[in-house]
């Protein structure tokens, strides 16, 4: 699944409450259909799916704890954060949106403006 298009589905287990079924569509090869393998794994009840890692863990919810999950091994981490529902994802980048229209005096200038309008309040 690491580098890989994917589709991650969870459905009830038919046997059991307390159970879901975690079906793993993974392209193996980007482009050719004939490459889509379905994997599934059983999983304690499931409350919300939040994405996946760089290493193909799932992050997601059980009984109010961030466990991440790896569908290989089987293996869970609980990790240690709070209120999950207000985190957001982010992505690092070293690009400069705009950054050649950016001048020092341009920056000035809206620093000056900023000063302005808080000053007449």
């Amino acid at each position: 699944m690491k580098g890989s298009l994917a589709l991650i589905l969870f459905s009830k287990d038919i046997d059991a409450i307390t159970h879901s079924i975690c079906n793993i569509w993974v392209m193996r090869e980007y482009g050719v259909v004939e490459s889509w393998t379905k994997r599934c794994v059983r999983v304690d009840w499931v409350r919300c799916f939040y994405g996946c890692t760089d290493n193909g863990e799932l992050l997601i919810e059980k009984a109010d704890e961030l466990v991440s999950f790896d569908p290989e091994s089987l293996n869970e981490n609980i990790l240690a954060i709070e209120a999950i529902d207000y985190t957001a994802n982010s992505m690092e980048s070293l690009v400069l949106l705009d950054g050649a229209s950016i001048s020092y005096d341009s920056m000035e200038s809206l620093v000056l403006l900023d000063a302005a309008s808080v000053s007449s309040e």
